[in-house]
């Protein structure tokens, strides 16, 4: 039965590997993997079933949501009314609809968060990669420092994106097409 799962795995993993070729122009998020030279954040436990903002989430308390996460990796000192990068996440009815599934305003062919793909996620190439030359880190560098919110975080923003970027509506709805069973398993 091992030997089933790593033979598996390493179909998948070929799988993977040939999608995320560069192709030239597409439609947004069909540019290839965005992420290079990311940090391995295999050692982080996987969180499952990150959602955008849960109600009574909120610092200071542990972290519930992806919202918690902006606020606790001090996104939202940037990221607030005056929408720095054209994003605001201080406010949660802003954040989720700006991020999943829109084009960066910098290169309208990069998604900032491709649900199921955190590799060609513009947010995950920002926080834990290096991105493309046109794109900033997140946090931005301290002179030559690279700063970098701590592992646990960019985890599970990993998940989340993988998990299908899941959030609700305005009408409390949820905005994932993404339904997991008990069988299935996320990886990073």
């Amino acid at each position: 039965m091992l030997s089933f799962r790593v033979a598996l795995a390493s179909v998948l993993l070929v799988s993977a590997g040939a999608a995320g070729a560069w192709q030239v122009g597409g439609a947004p998020g069909t540019l290839g993997t965005l992420s290079a030279g990311c940090e391995d954040l295999s050692a982080e436990p996987i969180t499952y079933g990150m959602q955008y903002d849960l109600p009574g989430s909120g610092l200071p308390d542990e972290i519930l949501d992806i919202h918690d996460i902006w606020l606790a990796g001090g996104c939202v000192g940037c990221h607030n009314q005056t929408a720095m990068g054209e994003l605001r996440l201080d406010d949660p009815q802003f954040g989720g609809s700006q991020l999943v599934a829109v084009s960066s305003f910098r290169d309208p062919l990069r998604l900032r968060v491709k649900p199921n793909d955190p590799l060609n996620s513009l947010l995950y190439a920002q926080i834990n990669c290096m991105p493309p030359v046109e794109f900033p880190l997140m946090p931005p560098q301290d002179g030559d420092d690279i700063v970098r919110i701590p592992r646990r975080l960019r985890a599970m923003v990993y998940d989340w994106i993988a998990q299908g970027a899941r959030g609700v509506d305005g009408d409390g709805n949820p905005l994932s097409e993404v339904l997991f069973r008990d069988s299935l398993e996320a990886t990073r």
